[in-house]
């Protein structure tokens, strides 16, 4: 049964919401349930896209439930660790779109479960931070890398080494999220893009994204190559027969049509 978050499909998209009020903190047993969601979205040909946001408008969420590390036992803590790696690796590997609607606080693991995501949406009055050093501890789901590679080494030190926490604005201005929207809306806006990314060839974006992921690794001319290949993958494939026949008679592609003849 699920206690700690709750699923809604709207077409080919859905909706994560976490639940666990009053601040949405992330447990053991929230992150595994969030991890088996996600998962089985995953293996739903219907879904292309998902959304995760928190319950009220207070929250995203506040991040890892202290009192798990309170006892100080490094084994309790392993499993902490592990049910993070798990949850967020999920988010990362999951084959469409995902987007994070930043409805209020985003702390610590909160904002490392939003940066797992492809990308993320706030709404004006949200605060972001990985504040873990201020409790002896430090971000060990991602965080230091996730954020650096999203905003540079300089801010990623700022954010961390400083325990700063960023308003939405803030974070807009510095590229950690991409879209800043007024209140009550992070959800709405997140949908439509999930939306948007829905409507494409499922093996395009596939392909695309992987290419996007794996690019930083490569030089101009290895990346040329990549994405040649791809294309020749792609070439001749029932959703891009679709996409072409659609496109010279002036309809709407049917990908789904196209997934079931291959």
């Amino acid at each position: 049964m699920v206690r700690y978050l709750t699923l809604e499909r709207l077409g080919q998209s859905a909706i994560i919401t976490l639940n666990n009020p009053p601040a949405n903190l992330l447990t053991t047993d929230s992150l595994n349930e969030l991890a088996a969601t996600v998962q089985t979205l995953d293996s739903d040909p219907n879904i292309r896209a998902v959304v995760i946001t928190g319950n009220g408008e207070t929250f995203f969420s506040a991040g890892a439930d202290l009192k798990q590390f309170a006892s100080n036992d490094g084994t309790a803590a392993d499993k902490v660790l592990d049910a993070f790696t798990n949850a967020l690796q999920s988010i990362r590997q999951y084959r469409g779109v995902t987007v994070a609607a930043i409805n209020g606080y985003a702390m610590g693991g909160g904002l490392e479960c939003a940066l797992a995501c492809d990308y993320m949406v706030a709404e004006r009055g949200a605060k972001l931070g990985l504040p873990e050093a201020k409790v002896g501890i430090i971000p060990a789901a991602g965080g230091t890398k996730t954020l650096a590679d999203k905003v540079g080494v300089a801010w990623a030190k700022r954010i961390i080494l400083g325990g700063e926490v960023l308003s939405a604005q803030k974070a807009f201005d510095i590229g950690l999220i991409e879209e800043l929207v007024d209140q009550g809306f992070a959800k709405i806006v997140a949908l439509s893009l999930a939306n948007k990314v829905a409507m494409q060839a499922p093996s395009a974006v596939a392909a695309a994204r992987k290419l996007i992921e794996e690019s930083p690794n490569r030089t101009l001319a290895q990346h040329l190559s990549a994405e040649r290949e791809a294309v020749r993958q792609l070439i001749g494939g029932e959703e891009q027969k679709e996409g072409v026949s659609a496109f010279l008679n002036k309809r709407l592609p049917s990908w789904a049509e196209a997934e079931g003849d291959d």
